[in-house]
């Protein structure tokens, strides 16, 4: 299940890779989209109850999900 989040404070592409080194240790969770420009990421889920946690590997990564 695709999910839309979006990330406030990523600006660069180090921000981009700290975001994929984050979510990509959350299991069932693929990463589908960083778009820095309009501070979304899509990723694709295995179950709806993983999302908390997806939210919380960015938060952990020093963004905010909005």
């Amino acid at each position: 299940m695709k999910k839309t989040l979006s990330v406030d404070g990523m600006s660069c592409n180090h921000c981009v890779q700290k975001i994929q080194r984050f979510v990509s240790e959350c299991e069932g969770v693929k990463i589908l989209n960083i778009d820095i420009d309009n501070k979304i990421l899509e990723v694709d889920i295995d179950d709806e109850k993983r999302l908390p946690y997806v939210i919380e590997a960015v938060e952990d990564a020093g963004f905010i999900v909005k």
